[in-house]
């Protein structure tokens, strides 16, 4: 035996036994859905946001996966009048069990937006989810903020903080973001040529690259705080989920994950950590995290990006 191969032996050994003890971790996810009741392109007629809304429950029930949706109501309406097809499709979720949170009414960005204007988006996007969650005896909880953004300055951010803690929410942070938006646009191009192929394509790399940014947040998280955190993952009511989610889960499934409630994944400490990011972008709260400790640059090497070619078809120029 030469000492190459010797060596490759060792090698594949010890790689093969790094894998094994990753895969061994016990992992903890919650999974968030924006955009309610439907991101979509194309759709218009309020049964296919039905059929769509279906096919994406019966994989979060088949998987059972304590999912929360967070909603814009103005998606609920057609030239200003409630559409009874689209509610029907938030209705879904309730009668699932699932949870509801405020995404905002008409999703505008808060870095764009003067405070009082964007404090009364919040308020008119609760009253119908308010009325759908009471079915249930639940209460509107959580707040996500459009685009990730949570304010420009710290005055403005602190302002939004204010206001959603004296109107009884908790921000829901992301700690999985990813591009997962592009590859929903690139499906629904897709979809609109009537281009099997390339959807299925475009499926199954999505899948491929949420589990790199999956991978490479748990890396982060170590790096960070020297142990995987309970990770929050952000992905939106869409086509593309509501047929790869199921592929999606089950690679999570390999990789040790239990699903867990956005209220279980925010016991952990992590999320007590302080942030006073006020850039530009909408980022995972791990890296707004790092941005307050200052970090060196190279803690954000090797983050995963969207190919040339999804950018190509979703018609996007980049992330």
């Amino acid at each position: 035996m030469t000492r190459l191969f010797q060596t490759l032996i060792v090698f594949t050994f010890f790689a093969s036994s790094i894998l094994s003890q990753q895969n061994d971790i016990n992992r903890y996810v919650s999974v968030t859905f924006d955009d309610l009741p439907m991101n979509t392109k194309y759709f218009e007629d309020g049964n296919q946001w039905i059929e769509q809304t279906q096919k994406l429950l019966n994989t979060i029930k088949t998987y059972n996966i304590p999912a929360i949706g967070f909603v814009n109501e103005y998606k609920l309406y057609v030239n200003d009048v409630l559409d009874s097809t689209r509610l029907k499709a938030l209705q879904l979720w309730v009668d699932a069990d699932l949870e509801l949170g405020n995404h905002t009414f008409s999703h505008p960005d808060y870095h764009n937006t003067e405070n009082e204007e964007f404090f009364a988006d919040i308020i008119k996007g609760e009253k119908i989810t308010k009325e759908l969650l009471s079915q249930k005896n639940k209460k509107l909880e959580f707040f996500r903020h459009p685009y990730l953004h949570t304010g420009n300055s710290l005055e403005k951010k602190k302002a939004l903080e204010d206001f959603l803690k004296e109107h009884n929410y908790t921000i829901a942070p992301v700690s999985i973001d990813n591009g997962e938006w592009i590859y929903a646009r690139a499906y629904e191009n897709a979809y609109n040529k009537n281009d099997l192929e390339l959807m299925k394509q475009i499926g199954s790399e999505y899948v491929s690259y949420m589990i790199d940014k999956t991978i490479y947040f748990e890396n982060q998280s170590v790096k960070l705080f020297g142990r995987e955190i309970k990770q929050i993952l952000l992905v939106h009511a869409n086509m593309i989920n509501a047929d790869y989610f199921n592929e999606l889960a089950e690679e999570l499934l390999k990789r040790n994950y239990a699903f867990i409630s956005l209220k279980e994944a925010l016991t952990d400490t992590a999320y007590k950590t302080e942030d006073t990011f006020i850039g530009r972008g909408g980022i995972s709260w791990l890296h707004r995290w790092s941005y307050t400790r200052k970090v060196d640059k190279n803690f954000y090497a090797g983050e995963p990006e969207v190919p040339k070619s999804i950018l190509d078809i979703a018609e996007v120029e980049s992330e």
